[in-house]
């Protein structure tokens, strides 16, 4: 434990200084990332004729939030893993005391702390903006996004097991983004089949709670299911991915 715990605490003091020495390219990201859905939530205003104040683009603000979350939990592993194979660091990754699958799960944790802070001040963001009339549940929303991020993390998980056998992953994790889109829109609450995809019925189950309904303990259940599901299978899938690119050589090779 010991161990673990040294390890996640120099994982935090990289991601501090890799914040610190590239903070242009977070801030032009994050600002992609915002342009991006201000202008869809315009395009949606100006061909459906509603406008934000009426309340009947809610659910679309909302999900912008838990979409922004849903990124970091999912694109973390496989952005690890391209970033470590272009700088030729993922071999002695593989040397060091902890298995590779440990050291990118405590890298993910880094991020999802980075990702629970940026959800935070974007609802606080959504309640300033809509002049308090959307109130979101933050710590509830946030609970609900927690725990269902770890089914997208198993996701990406494989994802990173496919990238280190094709080494350029990076069209692979821009073509997953529209389907999270599609994913955090999905009407999985009440619970129905969409509930058994990854993050639906967290997401789903978020915007109904902002929407005043009361989330039965079941729901809670259901998603911690999911989450343990999907990251099991995604764990599996990276170990085996993974002793087959050492067997072929190819670990190393961009």
């Amino acid at each position: 434990m010991s161990s673990l715990l040294w390890h996640f605490r120099n994982e935090l003091r990289r991601g501090l200084y890799m914040s610190r020495r590239y903070w242009v390219e977070a801030m032009v990201g994050t600002g992609m990332m915002l342009g991006l859905f201000g202008g869809l939530l315009y395009a949606v205003l100006s061909i459906s004729g509603k406008n934000v104040a009426s309340g009947e683009v809610d659910g679309l603000i909302l999900g912008f939030a838990l979409w922004m979350f849903a990124n970091g939990a999912f694109a973390g592993a496989p952005t690890d893993v391209m970033e470590e194979t272009e700088q030729r660091g993922l071999e002695q990754l593989c040397l060091a005391p902890l298995p590779l699958s440990v050291l990118l799960s405590l890298r993910i944790v880094r991020r999802m702390i980075g990702s629970a802070m940026m959800m935070l001040l974007t609802l606080w963001l959504i309640e300033f903006f809509t002049g308090q009339r959307l109130q979101p549940h933050y710590f509830a929303t946030l609970g609900l996004a927690l725990l269902a991020a770890p089914a997208l993390t198993g996701v990406g998980v494989v994802l990173a097991g496919a990238v280190l056998m094709v080494k350029k992953g990076q069209m692979m994790v821009a073509a997953a983004y529209p389907l999270l889109i599609a994913i955090v829109a999905l009407p999985a609450y009440p619970v129905n089949g969409f509930a058994l995809l990854p993050y639906a019925l967290g997401a789903a189950s978020a915007k109904a709670l902002t929407a005043g309904a009361v989330l039965p303990l079941s729901v809670w259940i259901l998603i911690a299911l999911n989450s343990i599901g999907y990251l099991f299978i995604g764990l599996w899938a990276f170990r085996l991915l993974l002793r087959r690119a050492k067997r072929r050589g190819v670990l190393g090779h961009i």
